[in-house]
């Protein structure tokens, strides 16, 4: 029966009708939705608006601004080209350095300085042995320093202070041996930190002028190909006559000097006179006359002068130059600064210890203490009676005790064998040390001399020399693999140590069991924020009334200055200090090994530092350049590794070039790392790890009887919860003893293998020596003296 039309009933699709999809827009909305919601309404340059949000500039914008830009630079270069080597303003240091032994450097300063004639240019030499040449025919002035090739801390002084470096190099004999080890250390240490340098080949041999212009030629080619091989884009400009002097006179007037920011954050002043008041006194005030570059100065500042130290200022003169009835120049004072009564830095560079601070108060027992409870603990008792047994017996003082007092003594007996205890524990523990440091001793290298050597051999020297490689060969094959004593338990020799579950996420406690060094440095309580408060001062730039204008002609009084007699030519450099920068902390140094360095470095080795503008001694310890929270802690440093040394020094901010070299016994010194320093931090932990091996004396699918890593129930019991691993990957952990003879039932996550071994890894964090020397000139002499006496001696 079909339905009436008078109802309304719709047809309803089934089952198998088919659905499609709906439009899907993605994250953006359709045309149709944003034309509803606009109605009609155009938005002004939609593009323009989009460009916008996205950081999007037109062409021509680009344009505009890269004109812009390159004008600002052009001003900037030409508003520090009307300072620094301008006629009326500050000299352009210059740097001449011989790369080759047969040049004569002298020479060659006076040809450049002969080269224009000129009746009105000046050629003044100072007491430093700087020549300042001022050639009004191109508006310029120059300061040619020449340091003595054998003192290569001078060397390296002047490369750094200086705006314009220039490598002289002769065509006969070519790039000598230290000349290139020389080209090497600058480009590594001070490349960074001058502007510009500039290679030149020296034509001051008679060979040069019977070559011919094609062997010049090749000559010149064959240099830059050597010289290509350490720099980009080398080009040699030849100094044969008076022209290419002039050539060259030009090329620093007009080149373009760059204001590199490691430099150019502290003030600095190359003393072109230098005098002490009173010279005849072992301490004296020194007064530094020259150019202040770099920042501003006050006079609440500090001062470090190289080999002699860092120093308080007297006051500061600042000089106008002004011509007397002679028509000598002669600089006149014209303001003085002097430092505030309150504001002056000290020269404290350690902090004052708290004995009632408990958090100073963490460390371990000191030797004199240690001695004190060895010499309270002698007693006259039976031969062959152990320490437990003495412990017991009574000594001839405590028998002449009244009655009293040994009935105090029997009840109290047990606190009497806990303060025993105590006192044995701390000297095991004193005992363990001794044999950790022993075995890690550190090993001296004398090289022989061949004039004299058989006087001079040292057969015990060259075993232990042997001995440590053999050692490093060890340890590189064998890593951390030490073996359990059998004389003493290892809870006891191993009760520094500690079992990690992980040595990535587990915590470390870096306030834990400090020594007492940690507390006599400096700590920042956020390093990178001090760092930012220091370089938003600096470019604020505040000069206020108490502080010396850069580029200025000033006179430094240096306060209680050690007299000194220095070298004819030595060039003498002030530097001052940021704050904090006197104090001592604890430095983290990036250190790369050096190609043909072969030598192996073994840890808290004494080693020489050129830290940035600073020269000191220290004997650091090595760890892996990782990231986190933990530092795996490296006994040697090898070849071609790249560790972080951690030692104690003076605080240095970063970017700061570091340039490492041992010294032999001789003085003889060689370059065995560079790098960078990476942080002033005293929190870093360095974790010394130790592995404790041990075999498989029975399998049974994923249980096992291990031995030989523990000779007793008790030693196996204390370190019970540490994990073990395996060789081949195995993971697993100590069930339980059996016996009492070490053997001990562990389990597994796999099946073990026979010819597997076992491992169980302990750490325990280690810190740096207080071995924290300056470098002084007064020390240099004092060795050469008493090498000079021990060869008077000999013969």
């Amino acid at each position: 029966m079909t339905p009436s039309s008078d109802n309304n009933n719709v047809h309803r699709p089934g089952a198998l009708k088919q659905q499609n999809k709906k439009f899907k827009t993605g994250r953006h909305r359709s045309q149709h939705e944003i034309k509803r919601s606009t109605k009609g309404r155009v938005a002004e340059n939609k593009h323009a608006r989009s460009l916008k949000r996205l950081n999007i500039t037109s062409k021509q914008d680009r344009i505009n601004a890269a004109i812009q830009l390159r004008k600002q630079k052009l001003q900037a270069n030409k508003q520090a080209r009307q300072t620094i080597g301008a006629i009326d303003g500050v000299p352009q240091i210059i740097t001449v350095i011989p790369l080759s032994s047969d040049v004569n450097v002298f020479s060659i300063v006076e040809l450049i300085t002969s080269s224009i004639n000129d009746q009105k240019s000046s050629d003044q030499a100072t007491d430093c042995g700087a020549r300042i040449y001022t050639c009004p025919k191109l508006r310029s002035k120059f300061c040619f320093l020449t340091p003595t090739v054998t003192n290569l801390e001078n060397i390296l002084d002047c490369a750094k202070m200086s705006d314009t470096i220039i490598y002289i190099i002769s065509s006969s004999t070519g790039l000598s041996i230290e000349g290139d080890y020389l080209i090497d250390l600058i480009n590594i240490h001070c490349l960074p930190q001058s502007i510009i340098y500039s290679v030149i080949s020296s034509a001051n041999d008679d060979n040069m002028s019977t070559m011919s212009s094609t062997s010049k030629v090749s000559s010149f080619k064959n240099l830059e190909k050597i010289l290509e091989k350490k720099f980009s884009d080398v080009k040699l400009t030849p100094l044969d006559n008076q022209q290419d002097a002039q050539r060259l006179l030009n090329k620093l007037t007009q080149q373009k000097l760059i204001k590199i920011s490691k430099k150019f954050q502290r003030p600095y002043l190359f003393a072109q006179t230098f005098s002490y008041e009173n010279p005849k006194s072992s301490k004296s005030t020194l007064k530094l006359s020259g150019y202040l570059r770099g920042t501003h100065l006050s006079p609440n500042d500090l001062v470090y002068i190289p080999n002699l130290g860092t120093f308080q200022l007297e006051k500061i003169e600042e000089h106008r130059f002004q011509r007397d009835s002679d028509g000598i120049i002669k600089p006149i004072v014209e303001k003085s600064y002097l430092p505030g009564k309150d504001l002056q830095r000290s020269l404290s560079f350690e902090a004052e210890q708290d004995p009632m601070n408990y958090d100073e108060d963490q460390t371990w027992p000191t030797k004199e203490e240690i001695d004190k409870a060895k010499h309270q603990l002698k007693k006259r008792v039976p031969k062959g009676t152990s320490q437990y047994q003495a412990a017991w017996i009574l000594s001839d003082d405590e028998d002449d005790n009244s009655e009293k007092q040994q009935n105090d003594l029997n009840d109290n007996e047990h606190d009497m064998m806990d303060d025993y205890a105590d006192d044995l524990h701390s000297i095991q523990l004193d005992q363990a040390d001794k044999q950790e440091e022993d075995e890690e001793e550190e090993m001296e290298e004398v090289e022989m001399n061949p004039n004299n050597y058989d006087e001079k051999y040292d057969l015990e020297e060259d075993k232990q020399t042997l001995k440590q490689i053999k050692d490093a060969k060890l340890d590189e094959q064998f890593p951390d693999e030490i073996d359990t004593p059998m004389d003493v338990p290892a809870r006891v020799r191993f009760q520094k140590y500690r079992g990690l579950k992980s040595f990535r996420t587990t915590k470390w406690d870096v306030k834990e069991n400090l020594p007492s060094d940690y507390g006599r440095i400096y700590q920042f309580p956020n390093f990178r924020a001090m760092i930012k408060q220091i370089q938003n001062e600096q470019d604020n730039n505040q000069i206020t009334q108490d502080h010396a204008p850069v580029h200025s002609y000033v006179t430094l009084y240096v306060k209680d200055v050690p007299v000194t007699r220095f070298e004819p030519g030595y060039h003498l450099f002030s530097t001052g200090l940021l704050p904090y920068e006197q104090c001592l902390s604890v430095l983290n140094i990036v250190l790369n090994r050096t190609n043909d360095s072969e030598i192996i470095l073994k840890s808290k080795e004494r080693l020489i530092f050129h830290v940035g503008f600073r020269r000191f001694a220290s004997s650091p310890i090595y760890s892996q350049h990782t990231n986190g929270d933990k530092h795996k802690f490296e006994r040697y440093f090898r070849a071609h590794q790249t560790l972080v040394a951690t030692c104690f020094g003076p605080i240095t901010y970063p970017p700061a070039s570091v340039l490492a070299f041992k010294e032999y016994p001789d003085g003889r010194q060689e370059l065995v790392a560079t790098g960078s320093v990476l942080s002033v931090n005293p929190d870093r932990v360095t974790l010394k790890r130790i592995v404790i091996s041990g075999h498989p004396f029975k399998i049974h699918k994923r249980s096992a009887v291990i031995r030989y890593m523990f000779f007793n129930p008790d030693d196996i019991n204390w370190f019970k919860p540490i994990e073990l691993r395996t060789r081949w990957g195995r993971r697993g952990h100590i069930k339980e003893s059996l016996g009492t003879h070490g053997h001990m039932k562990c389990q597994f996550d796999g099946i073990l293998k026979s010819q597997d071994t076992i491992f169980m890894n302990l750490y325990k964090r280690i810190y740096p020596k207080w071995t924290y020397e300056p470098l002084s000139i007064q020390q240099q002499q004092q060795q050469k003296e008493k090498e000079t006496n021990e060869e008077h001696i000999m013969q």
